[in-house]
């Protein structure tokens, strides 16, 4: 969880390294002349990981902006 604006910023660099990294990655993977469905398993746990990390970016977005979700009733 992204508590102050500094592990956001940090948290949005990650978000843009991982987004290079994965394809970059990805590309390696069908170079060496792996299956789509080995790389995509391969790839989930890091897919995974980004979004993680991008709900966590848009979760902190959300409440800068003290926009709160309205609860069920």
């Amino acid at each position: 969880m992204i508590h102050n604006e500094k592990e956001y910023r940090e948290a949005v660099g990650r978000l843009a390294e991982e987004s290079i990294r994965l394809v970059e990655y990805r590309a390696r993977l069908r170079e060496r002349g792996l299956a789509t469905d080995e790389i995509k398993r391969v790839v989930d746990p890091m897919k995974s990981f980004r979004l993680q990390l991008k709900e966590e970016v848009e979760s902190y977005k959300r409440l800068k902006r003290r926009e709160f979700a309205e609860e069920a009733t």
